[in-house]
């Protein structure tokens, strides 16, 4: 079974969380060609941007949404990339994470 380009994404963050410039690389793509699907993924709420060594903000409800740079844009800059529970669960569903 192939995947699709958006479920190789989704398994290569699952790993660690990856740079659109890493993501290119593994895939063998570029960040470019890339941004398309991250955002897809971002506006499906597959994927969230990280910050190395923070917690797991899902831009959700939160008493800090004023402060966070993130919550006045739709797509924020992904720089690095984590998965969301719901990306965990999809790659589930799929059997590629146990």
């Amino acid at each position: 079974m192939t995947d699709s380009p958006l479920a190789a994404i989704l398994r290569s963050v699952a790993l660690r969380p990856r740079t659109p410039a890493e993501l290119a690389r593994e895939l063998g793509s570029t960040p470019e060609a890339l941004g398309g699907m991250l955002g897809t993924l971002h506006a499906g709420r597959y994927v969230q941007a990280a910050a190395s060594g923070e917690g797991a903000c899902a831009c959700g409800p939160c008493s800090l949404k004023s402060l966070c740079r993130n919550a006045a844009q739709d797509v924020p800059p992904l720089h690095l990339l984590r998965l969301t529970p719901r990306g965990e669960a999809y790659l589930r569903r799929l059997g590629q994470l146990p």
